[in-house]
């Protein structure tokens, strides 16, 4: 089996990873999954999943929601900004918190969506 045809089977969604940004110890992949159907504008839910670097690799620390599901439409949801900051170490209180924020195409006629903001704690 092809990858294109995992990715297109009735079995499992259709889904297209729209950025991907990694820093020393804290990596961010948004992932956009096409509802079922065809609807002639189908639908999607955007996913943040949140990954801490640890002995052996990346682990996955939590996946985030970005706006409600089904939100997005399918074809046009692209990242219009995407900032990352990583988890200080202690002593610092710079920062609690992996954090990102994110704002997603809507339409090219409507333009970016407000910021969405998420923060994973380790």
């Amino acid at each position: 089996m092809t990858a294109l045809a995992a990715t297109t089977s009735p079995a499992s969604p259709q889904q297209r990873q729209i950025a991907a940004t990694t820093l020393s110890s804290f990596k961010v992949v948004l992932t956009v999954t096409r509802e079922s159907g065809s609807a002639s504008a189908p639908m999607a839910t955007v996913v943040a999943t949140g990954y801490r670097h640890a002995s052996g690799g990346w682990k996955v620390t939590a996946s985030k929601r970005i706006g409600a599901a089904n939100q997005w439409f399918w074809f046009p949801t692209e990242v219009c900004g995407l900032t990352v900051t990583e988890l200080k170490p202690e002593p610092s209180a710079a920062a609690t918190s992996d954090t990102m924020k994110v704002s997603l195409l809507v339409t090219p006629a409507i333009g970016c969506s407000k910021t969405y903001a998420e923060s994973w704690r380790p």
